[in-house]
């Protein structure tokens, strides 16, 4: 599907379009066509636009927008055909009357449920899979992410101690289990380390990993500029290479903050699609709200983070 398609797919009965810039709003086919009239009061096809618009629109839009990308970066392809229909069994398989139970909730029938629902939840999956390989040098810019092992000392004196341990190739869990703090967030384990750990280790030792150029223990203590009482840490780097612990910090990145990361590919994928919004309406309550998703205009977001 090209770009052109993308278009189609976002004019249908929304706000959204993917061509040109910002402009007045938007209007659609048939706004006089007459929906239903109450005595003296009728209501048309342009009432029920704006209703939606003004009531939900920017939602509506970026559900749309996101679509529209999954549909062009993944497609409805016979596998995933498939997969969909082999998802739906087995949850019908599991629940008495499940078609029933899919038209109580509005959905048509079978098809209808997995066309709107199955089909999306496993085109956004395979599109996140996409997203880690597609930005790679914009999530480790972003993340800073690495394998490493972390130890957490009480004092500046054991981990001094225990950075000489290790350098002088004393036995790993020996050392965690003589000077690890009682406290410790860490254990004697490989983890993925990455900015979004920022609320339990300091950015500090995060930058200081992530600069390290070979796997290694970092030959320095380290600790939170802003305490002067600890804890004090000692790390080994165990890879920052990022195609090969790629499934390792997908997990982790998602796990940690699913919505960030969410977020995060919707916008990339903004990006190299180019995506503009016509409605001036939508394009100011999108402004207000995600400012990050007005990709033509970046200062918008950079204005909201300071």
């Amino acid at each position: 599907m090209k770009a052109n398609k993308i278009k189609g797919l976002l004019a249908i009965g929304c706000t959204c379009m993917l061509i040109g810039g910002c402009s007045n709003s938007t209007t659609i086919n048939n706004a006089s066509d007459v929906l239903f009239t109450v005595g003296e009061t009728t209501v048309t096809r342009g009432d029920e636009y704006d209703l939606v618009k003004n009531a939900n629109g920017s939602t509506l839009t970026i559900e749309l927008v996101r679509q529209a990308i999954m549909d062009e970066e993944i497609g409805r392809t016979e596998e995933i055909q498939k997969e969909a229909e082999e998802q739906y069994d087995s949850n019908a398989s599991s629940v008495d009357n499940y078609e029933e139970s899919l038209k109580e909730a509005g959905y048509k029938d079978k098809d209808d449920y997995i066309e709107k629902v199955i089909i999306p939840t496993i085109q956004q999956e395979k599109l996140l899979d996409q997203y880690f390989t597609d930005a790679k040098e914009e999530i480790t810019k972003t993340y800073k992410p690495t394998i490493a092992k972390i130890l957490e000392c009480d004092t500046r004196e054991d981990a001094k101690n225990a950075l000489s341990a290790l350098q002088d190739g004393k036995d790993e869990a020996t050392v965690w289990d003589t000077y690890s703090r009682e406290s410790a967030n860490f254990s004697n384990e490989e983890i993925v380390v990455s900015t979004l750990m920022e609320e339990t280790l300091p950015t500090y030792v995060i930058n200081t990993l992530y600069s390290q150029d070979e796997a290694g223990i970092v030959d320095e203590v380290m600790t939170d500029d802003e305490s002067e009482d600890g804890p004090y840490y000692v790390a080994i780097l165990v890879s920052k290479d990022y195609d090969e612990n790629k499934e390792k910090i997908q997990e982790n990145l998602t796990l940690r903050n699913s919505d960030q990361i969410d977020n995060d590919c919707l916008v990339y994928y903004m990006k190299k699609h180019n995506l503009e919004f016509h409605d001036q309406e939508i394009f100011d309550s999108i402004r207000s709200t995600n400012p990050e998703y007005i990709v033509n205009h970046p200062e918008l977001a950079e204005e909201e983070g300071q």
